[in-house]
């Protein structure tokens, strides 16, 4: 074990090394905590965007259920940084190719703490932390406490290593794996991406509907378009079976198509009026 304290070059130096002994892997999960309002989320940015991207060229993409805005207006987000807040949306992240990337899970007391342990999502993030691996995937964890974190998140199977925010410069590293060592780093910038530190990051099962009032058969067909299983669509709309699932969706498309065939054919006939 060691705990240094540097400056200058020699603090530059070991900054560099620490990162590239945690991240340049093929996956793991670490751990960001500090008490409210200590700069987590920021440093949590700034640590995957302006070093592990911009800098070192580690990472290729990042994904968070932070919303990251192109400018302080706050209006649109910036598509540099993928905004995603349930599983389906993850997966797809996950595994639609191979590319390094980092998954910033910001509020995870709130969404998934260790006294609702059985719970729908905490169970979900089993079968997810598991496969990091298989897409190439560094899992930021972010909350005030580990005593009241999902414990999955702290299994020394997946842990690499732990980040303290002392305030909002100051961080301490503790790396676990392969030998422990611990850190401490002054002076840490802050990130040059956009978001609103009062805006609270939401996490859920399954992206929300933004259409209203479908049927039921068209509600079925997008959700399975967006990556939602027929087994979980059956749970999701209390369906008898798979082959019920897989009917209705059938019938989703089919209205879909009807739809889409009657408007074109009503805007030709427009057109032919002009």
């Amino acid at each position: 074990m060691s705990k240094q304290i540097l400056v200058g070059k020699d603090a530059f130096n070991l900054w560099e090394t620490s990162l590239r002994k945690i991240y340049n892997t093929p996956a793991s999960v670490t751990v960001v905590t500090g008490e409210w309002k200590s700069g987590k989320t920021n440093f949590s940015l700034y640590l995957s965007f302006d070093e592990l991207k911009e800098k070192l060229g580690i990472i290729k993409k990042i994904g968070t259920n932070i919303k990251v805005f192109k400018d302080d207006k706050f209006t649109e987000l910036d598509d540099r940084i993928s905004y995603i807040n349930n599983f389906v949306d993850l997966e797809i992240f996950l595994f639609r190719d191979k590319k390094p990337k980092v998954f910033i899970f910001d509020e995870a007391i709130k969404s998934a703490p260790s006294r609702k342990a059985m719970s729908q999502i905490n169970t979900k993030w089993l079968e997810y932390v598991p496969e990091l691996s298989k897409g190439k995937c560094h899992l930021i964890v972010i909350a005030q406490s580990k005593n009241y974190m999902e414990k999955l998140f702290l299994d020394p199977t997946f842990v690499r290593a732990e980040w303290r925010k002392l305030n909002k410069t100051t961080v301490i590293l503790t790396i676990l794996k392969p030998t422990r060592e611990i850190h401490t780093f002054y002076d840490v910038p802050s990130t040059s991406l956009k978001f609103d530190p009062f805006r609270q990051a939401i996490w859920k099962i399954h992206p929300e509907r933004k259409l209203q009032n479908l049927p039921l058969e068209v509600s079925l067909a997008f959700d399975y378009a967006h990556g939602v299983s027929s087994e979980e669509l059956m749970q999701k709309y209390r369906l008898g079976s798979r082959m019920q699932a897989i009917r209705l969706i059938r019938k989703g498309i089919r209205i879909l198509e009807q739809l889409i065939s009657n408007h074109v054919t009503n805007e030709w006939r427009e057109d032919k009026k002009d």
